[in-house]
C-alpha cells in the first residue's frame, strides 16, 4: 500500500495552486487531501494514489492535488470536474468519491458517500445467495489465514501469546469517539463496559485504545476496578478474539477483524458492517445481544460477507485489475 520514498522524491500529482489550472490543458482529476495525507501523496509514498494518477493520465486526465483545508479546495469542489477526497468526510456530490483505507491493510474505499460509518455500504443490501461460495471461501481463507499467521492488524500488536488470554465470555475493544462533534455512537465507552459486564457471569476483557485520552483512560480504569468480572488487558487482538465468545465495540476495526475469526460481534455505534453484527442502541439491547449473539449469529455466512465487503466493494492496489476497477468508478462520476 505504501512504498518507500526519499524525502525529495515527488509523486505523480501536480499541486493545484489556482483554479486557472482547471481550465487549461487536459481534463483534471483533483484529489483533495487533509494534512496527514497530503504530504504522503505529494511525495509519492502511497501506491493507491500513484496508480490512480497513472490511470488518470492514461485516460487523458491531469492528476492534481490540493490541501483539503484550503479555499482553493472548496472552490474546486464546486466545479463539474471529477474529485477524490481523502480524510474529508463532509464533501458530498455526484462528482466526488471518497478514498480511505478500509478495516484491513491493503483494502481501500473509493466510495461515493464516504468511508466507515459514512460509506454507501451502510444502506447496501447483503445478499448471500448472490455471492459465489467457492470464490468466497478461497478469498476468506487466503486473507484471514495470512493476517492471523502474520499477526497483522490495523494497529501494531504484541507477539501472539506474549500476554496470556484465557477463555472469556466477552472482549470489549475501546476507541476514542465519545466526544465527536457529530456523535455516531449509541452507547458511551463506560456504558458499553458496564453493561457487557452485567450481561455475563464469566470473564470480560477490556482493551484500551493506543490513542485513548488520559481522561477516558482514568475513567475506564476506575470503572473496571469496581467490576469483579472485568480485566483490563493489552494482549494481542487476535488472541483476545479467539479467546472470547463475543466481541463488543462501538464501531472499531476490531469488530470487523472478529469476522475473520468467525466470532459474533456486537456494535454500539453507526457502522457499515452492521449486516454481520448485532447493533445495540440501548443498555438493555446490549445486554441482550451479548447474551444471545452466539446463537443469533451462529450460522452467519462469514466467508461470503468477507468476500462481498472486501473483495467486491473495496479495492486492492496490489491486484492487476485495480486500475480498471478504480477507473470504472471514477469514470462513472
Amino acid at each position: 500500500m505504501v512504498k518507500t520514498s526519499g524525502p525529495a522524491e515527488k509523486g505523480s500529482f501536480r499541486k493545484l495552486n489556482m483554479l486557472g489550472q482547471l481550465l487549461t490543458g487536459k481534463t483534471p482529476l483533483v484529489v483533495h487531501a487533509t494534512k496527514d495525507w497530503y504530504s504522503k501523496i505529494r511525495s509519492g509514498q502511497i501506491d493507491f494514489f500513484e496508480k490512480i494518477a497513472a490511470s488518470a493520465a492514461a485516460h487523458g486526465h491531469k492528476p492534481l492535488l490540493v490541501p483539503a483545508e484550503s479555499i482553493t479546495s472548496r472552490l474546486a469542489l464546486a466545479t463539474g470536474h471529477k474529485h477524490i477526497t481523502v480524510g474529508l468526510r463532509k464533501a458530498q456530490g455526484p462528482n466526488i468519491l471518497h478514498a480511505h483505507t478500509s478495516y484491513l491493510w491493503g483494502f481501500w474505499y473509493l466510495d461515493p458517500k464516504g468511508y466507515y460509518w459514512s460509506s454507501s455500504l451502510v444502506d447496501a443490501e447483503f445478499d448471500p445467495s448472490a455471492v459465489d461460495a467457492a470464490k468466497a471461501a478461497y478469498f476468506f481463507n487466503g486473507v484471514s489465514g495470512h493476517m492471523k499467521r502474520a499477526n497483522v492488524s490495523k494497529l501494531a500488536q504484541p507477539e501472539r501469546g506474549a500476554i496470556p488470554a484465557e477463555p472469556a465470555a466477552a472482549a470489549v475493544f475501546l476507541q476514542e469517539i465519545d466526544n465527536f462533534k457529530t456523535p455516531v455512537h449509541y452507547l458511551t465507552t463506560l456504558e458499553m463496559i458496564e453493561n457487557t459486564s452485567l450481561a455475563v457471569q464469566g470473564l470480560v476483557y477490556v482493551k484500551l485504545h493506543p490513542a485513548q485520552a488520559d481522561e477516558t483512560r482514568d475513567k475506564v480504569l476506575r470503572l473496571c476496578a469496581q467490576l469483579p468480572n472485568v480485566a483490563v488487558t493489552q494482549a494481542n487482538v487476535h488472541d483476545l478474539i479467539e479467546a472470547s465468545d463475543v466481541i463488543v465495540s462501538q464501531n472499531s476495526a476490531v469488530g470487523f477483524e472478529a469476522l475473520m475469526h468467525k466470532k459474533p460481534a456486537v456494535t454500539c455505534a453507526r457502522i457499515d458492517y452492521h449486516h454481520a453484527a448485532l447493533a445495540a442502541r440501548t443498555a438493555e439491547q446490549l445486554q441482550h445481544c451479548v447474551r444471545t449473539a452466539p446463537q443469533q449469529l451462529g450460522d452467519f455466512p462469514y466467508e461470503k460477507y468477507f468476500y462481498w465487503f472486501l473483495g467486491e466493494n473495496m479495492l486492492e492496489p496490489q491486484k492487476e485489475d485495480f486500475t480498471d476497477r478504480a477507473w470504472a468508478r471514477i469514470a462513472a462520476l
